[in-house]
């Protein structure tokens, strides 16, 4: 919302390997939270679209810095209860 465009194409075969990979790795991470028949990429891009949220609003200070560490760890106990 806040930042700029770029022309890297996501979640096409014309990714380049090194987004592929990057995503391989951190679906790897997910997959064991996925419910019977979540869609474990979908739930992929979910956990990253959070943690790239979480990430440009701090970088960008529209996030008060104390609670910084409070909210990751709500984030990613949500994602990894089973």
């Amino acid at each position: 919302m806040f930042t700029l465009a770029v022309d890297l194409p996501f979640a096409t075969a014309d990714a380049p390997v090194e987004l592929r990979t990057s995503f391989g790795e951190l679906r790897q991470a997910v997959a064991p939270m996925a419910a019977d028949g979540d869609d474990v990429d979908l739930l992929t891009e979910t956990y990253w679209a959070s943690l790239h949220g979480l990430a440009a609003l701090t970088r960008s200070g529209r996030l008060p810095e104390r609670a910084h560490d409070r909210r990751l760890a709500l984030l990613v106990s949500h994602f990894s209860a089973v």
